[in-house]
């Protein structure tokens, strides 16, 4: 029953990302294009949520011991992760997926942060071939850079509030 949130949550999240291509095209036709990805994204934005603290509530069995260094690859590879997005759409938001959970998989060495980051990063890397075989353009300006320094470091100074861990090494 310790296993039971986390197992919910990750089915859910999962689900949220298999069963929406038979409802996309109804959705769209009701909610616009506009307003399904909103809706889309909120939902998967809540359910990765619950997951990422049900991971964290989910019994401790450690894989591997933390070392500091674990922190600063975090660090140095998460402004690189917000940026991806904000200059290589679909396919930088793959490779920004794919840094953010390849660094946190390293950085968190437990068996449940494991299975969460570890199916995040396959996830992403996936996503990541698939959209690289469309063309990849790229959009690169000082207003989106500045935009991901912006988003970057909203996302390190809410770490602790919303995720109840210290980013800082």
């Amino acid at each position: 029953m310790e296993w039971a949130e986390f197992s919910i949550a990750l089915a859910a999240f999962l689900g949220s990302h298999v069963i929406p291509v038979r409802f996309r095209a109804p959705l769209i036709a009701r909610l616009g294009k506009r307003g399904y990805v909103a809706a889309y994204s909120a939902l998967s934005l809540g359910l990765l949520y619950w997951l990422i603290a049900a991971s964290g509530r989910a019994p401790y069995v450690e894989l591997w011991p933390h070392e500091g260094w674990m922190r600063w690859l975090v660090n140095l590879a998460m402004p690189l992760a917000v940026l991806a997005p904000a200059v290589a759409g679909m396919a930088g938001l793959m490779a920004g997926f794919a840094l953010w959970a390849g660094a946190h998989l390293v950085a968190n060495g437990d068996l449940a942060h494991g299975i969460l980051f570890g199916l995040l990063l396959a996830y992403a890397l996936f996503g990541l071939v698939i959209s690289l075989r469309r063309s990849v353009r790229l959009n690169l300006g000082w207003p989106r850079i500045l935009g991901a320094v912006l988003v970057w470091a909203a996302l390190f100074h809410l770490h602790p509030l919303v995720i109840g861990v210290s980013p800082l090494p």
